[in-house]
């Protein structure tokens, strides 16, 4: 019997880095990259937090230093996607063209718990570390195909699918030893952006404790109280 996806814990707090590069050519290997970083230049490095609860229908991802890259007409801007009332927005510097709030997609609701089990067939196998002295540990991988890759993170329909050239759109690593919840640690998450990929790396996962109690008293932004898209083209 092969390897079974983990579910979610109902609540999750995590630090994450983000690598990215506007590569996709033959010269620059797919994700997983054992190096963490992309093995070739240029390539940029960001951090970043994310809190998710699915008892709330909250998840938050704040980007600290650049946005995910799936935003044109580049996303080299601090950014925070949230999903909030079954809404997910965007928060932005002005200067974007986006900012400083627009409703990304409604309705949207964060990541079910389970929904790694769709990817059960697509086991890519093991590895025992990834980064040099980083990550000393079994990391279990799936695969997510291109036709799967819409429903992924809230990934709009402007993401690029299909490509002959790979037809994986992305995948995830998660920890095999269990937390002390019986849960498993996230661990990476790879995927195609509009050009190029991404790779982020997950780091002080928990699922008990204080963190996971920030979101029990969010409300919506002030800046939110819109109902304006996220529709911007340069």
């Amino acid at each position: 019997m092969g390897v079974l996806p983990p579910n979610m814990p109902m609540r999750f707090y995590t630090d994450f880095i983000i690598y990215y590069t506007p590569r996709d050519d033959p010269g620059m290997p797919l994700p997983p990259w054992p190096s963490v970083h992309p093995p070739e230049l240029p390539y940029a490095i960001g951090r970043g937090r994310t809190w998710y609860a699915a008892d709330l229908g909250i998840m938050i991802e704040s980007y600290t230093d650049y946005c995910v890259p799936i935003f044109e007409p580049n996303s080299y801007f601090p950014c925070v996607l949230f999903n909030y009332n079954n809404t997910a927005y965007f928060i932005s510097d002005e200067t974007t063209g986006y900012g400083p709030c627009c409703v990304y997609r409604k309705p949207w609701a964060p990541p079910h718990r389970d929904f790694m089990q769709q990817f059960t067939k697509y086991y890519n196998g093991s590895t025992t570390n990834l980064g040099e002295g980083i990550l000393e540990q079994t990391i279990d991988w799936w695969i997510i195909p291109q036709v799967e890759g819409r429903r992924i993170n809230g990934l709009p329909s402007s993401v690029k699918h299909g490509s002959a050239d790979h037809p994986v759109f992305g995948g995830y690593g998660w920890a095999r030893e269990q937390l002390k919840s019986g849960y498993r640690a996230e661990v990476c998450f790879w995927y195609e952006g509009n050009v190029g990929w991404t790779q982020q790396l997950f780091y002080n996962f928990v699922d008990t404790g204080p963190r996971t109690e920030d979101l029990e008293h969010f409300s919506l932004p002030d800046i939110c109280q819109t109902s304006r898209a996220c529709l911007y083209r340069p």
